[in-house]
């Protein structure tokens, strides 16, 4: 018996070698979360004011995607502990109606969309990126007008605040 083992082991080792080495490095980590990417390092923290549809103001930190690389990478790869944690703040150079999408990020989050004066425009809530053969499947999230901002996060914190569409504002500078 012990003459036959030896080759059994090395037989096993070579087919779990087989199927270790074969999987494609990438697709083996394109699912995982990181705490932070440089994108979101490089986002300044800001104050900025939210008045909420009763009229009270509440002071809040957010990131401030003000650039092209910014905006574009938001909250793509971060882990759900941080998501739940961060607001990031989106800020476009002049109106525009942008879409965004869910690709690569881990937690469902709420979009206010914040119009020519300041006032939310839209509340919308956005849902992990579904992986589908037809990536058509998958929401893109717009405003209806024109917008200079964009505020993402968590779900559920603007109705945790007591803010809706429609009554609430954001106010912030940008240095």
């Amino acid at each position: 018996m012990k003459a036959n083992s030896l080759p059994r082991r090395r037989w096993c080792a070579v087919v779990l070698a087989a199927i270790f080495f074969a999987a494609p490095w990438p697709a083996a980590v394109a699912g995982a979360c990181v705490p932070t990417t440089p994108a979101l390092e490089a986002m300044q923290v800001r104050d900025i004011t939210l008045t909420r549809d009763d009229g009270t103001v509440v002071q809040v930190s957010v990131k401030l995607a003000d650039d092209g690389r910014e905006r574009a990478a938001g909250f793509q790869h971060i882990c759900p502990e941080t998501v739940n944690e961060t607001l990031i703040l989106f800020v476009f150079p002049r109106p525009t109606q942008v879409a965004f999408h869910m690709h690569n990020v881990h937690a469902p989050l709420d979009i206010a969309f914040i119009d020519t004066d300041g006032r939310i425009a839209d509340i919308q809530q956005m849902a992990v990126y579904a992986v589908q053969s037809n990536h058509k499947a998958n929401r893109y999230y717009r405003p209806a007008v024109p917008i200079t901002a964009a505020l993402e996060t968590r779900v559920g914190l603007f109705a945790a605040l007591g803010v809706t569409a429609g009554k609430a504002r954001i106010d912030f500078t940008i240095r």
